[in-house]
């Protein structure tokens, strides 16, 4: 299985982008492909690469090797924020209590974190 593979399997929400010259097309790979497919063979697209928002909540990128295909993919980007971001608005309290609950490792926070825990235990 190859990089873009497992970011596909190990993603939450994941697009193929296809396009050239900067112009592009999202495909959720949740879908069936093959109608997005012909239309970007029809319009010159090609595949670019794969942008996903893992299970862990990070963003992350897998793009061809090509100059074109770059340029497409940043481009591609914001389209797939503004994507996510739409579609955050409907669980947003959900998203927000999973963005709490997530530990922070940075080692000045995790022994802050640690102090108040001892301090002020949670409720049962």
């Amino acid at each position: 299985m190859d990089a873009q593979e497992r970011l596909v399997f190990n993603s939450d929400l994941a697009v193929a982008v296809l396009g050239r010259g900067g112009n592009y097309l999202l495909v959720p790979l949740a879908d069936a492909v093959d109608e997005a497919a012909r239309e970007a063979e029809a319009m010159g697209y090609r595949y670019c690469g794969v942008l996903a928002l893992t299970r862990d909540g990070r963003a992350a990128a897998e793009c061809v090797p090509d100059p074109d295909a770059a340029l497409t993919m940043v481009r591609a980007a914001l389209g797939f924020a503004m994507r996510f971001a739409k579609r955050l608005q409907g669980d947003s309290v959900e998203w927000c209590e999973r963005l709490y609950r997530l530990p922070d490792s940075r080692p000045e926070v995790s022994a802050r974190n640690a102090a108040r825990s001892e301090q002020y235990p949670p409720p049962n």
